[in-house]
């Protein structure tokens, strides 16, 4: 069993995956996609969010028809709707494609085949602190954690529609050129092989259920999403991670410029120290705070000087947490991001969290966002 650190005083939940047993750079990124078109450059897909008609209703009713598309969200984003919203990793869909990605990997090992490999050097960009908070300006409330601690804000909870249900993941948010960059699974942006990109998206930073209102810095909704074609077109999920593409909020605040952003790097190795955070929703969680896990890496798997590419801790969050983010040289406040939350060992009593390995793949989609 992991060691699960609560950071409230109550206990509670968010969600993962089922399943058993997974130097800065700069490059160009390219404009952004017209109205759910999606671009595709090398191995990286994007697609603006697909707003529902029943959201954009949501949003003539409270706001009137001039209503944005932010503003819609936002109605439609009810706190009773995001209580009701379940863990995405729940669906029949996605646990089809776990099953079939770790019996491809036993197939692979037990043939003492390598799998493919995308490492280079340790590449990594910090991040920044928060423009806002900086300039003595405080939140009112701040859950789970004092108001000085970023760990709360640059953390959130995702909230999305898919397949006409409400959906939650976790997110963090990461500090780039475009300040609009909120990183996740793959599997809370696409539906990866045979599937489309989620509706609705909207990003929640330090949510808590425990308030009347549950997003006390608001709601914060999503131009484009960005992911691997490994995942959007195989369901790999070795690269199964996603980013999405956050629009200003308050007056035109970018979202790494109001609560600052965590850091990001890659290529650290298989077996460092990681602090995973997420919203876990199953029992005995109930997904309303946000959470912790801690604990040295290792491969999913090993087999004949081969490893996975895909990285475990051991931790006993619930699917709701996917998405969250893995902090590398977390402090208290600020870490890199280093992994995030993809699957777990068995929905009942999990022992262990997978992520994805961090490695040139994320480099590449970090590139691909930054700018955007």
């Amino acid at each position: 069993m992991g060691a699960l650190r609560s950071l409230s005083a109550k206990s509670v939940a968010v969600g993962v995956g089922l399943l058993a047993a997974t130097s800065m750079s700069i490059g160009s990124a390219g404009a952004a996609p017209q109205d759910g078109k999606q671009a595709a450059t090398a191995a990286n897909a994007s697609s603006t969010v697909p707003v529902t008609a029943e959201a954009k209703a949501a949003g003539k009713a409270k706001f009137g028809a001039k209503a944005t598309d932010s503003q819609a969200l936002e109605a439609f984003w009810t706190p009773e709707r995001m209580r009701s919203a379940t863990p995405v990793a729940g669906s029949a869909d996605f646990a089809a494609k776990a099953e079939k990605y770790v019996a491809s990997q036993k197939a692979l090992h037990q043939a003492g085949k390598k799998p493919v490999t995308n490492d280079g050097p340790v590449r990594s960009v910090d991040g920044a602190p928060s423009k806002f908070f900086a300039s003595g300006l405080q939140a009112a409330y701040n859950p789970n954690l004092p108001y000085y601690v970023p760990t709360a804000y640059t953390a959130g909870k995702v909230f999305f529609t898919k397949g006409g249900l409400g959906y939650v993941c976790s997110g963090t948010i990461i500090n780039t050129e475009g300040r609009d960059s909120v990183w996740t699974a793959g599997h809370c942006v696409h539906g990866g092989q045979g599937g489309t990109w989620h509706s609705n998206w909207t990003f929640v930073p330090a949510y808590d259920d425990d308030l009347a209102n549950p997003r006390p810095y608001g709601t914060w909704s999503a131009a484009s999403l960005q992911a691997r074609t490994a995942w959007t077109g195989s369901s790999d999920f070795s690269q199964d991670f996603g980013v999405a593409t956050m629009n200003t909020n308050f007056g035109g605040w970018h979202i790494a410029d109001y609560f600052g952003g965590q850091g990001l790097t890659v290529n650290k190795g298989k077996n460092v120290y990681e602090y995973a955070f997420g919203y876990p929703a199953e029992t005995p969680f109930d997904g309303g705070n946000l959470m912790r896990c801690q604990g040295t890496t290792s491969p999913e798997w090993d087999y004949w000087f081969t490893w996975s590419q895909t990285v475990k801790i051991p931790c006993d969050m619930t699917r709701g947490s996917s998405g969250g983010g893995w902090l590398n040289g977390y402090n208290g406040d600020w870490g890199w991001l280093n992994g995030v939350n993809s699957r777990i060992d068995r929905i009942s009593g999990p022992t262990i969290m997978l992520s994805p390995y961090f490695d040139d793949d994320a480099w590449s989609l970090f590139n691909f966002s930054r700018y955007l």
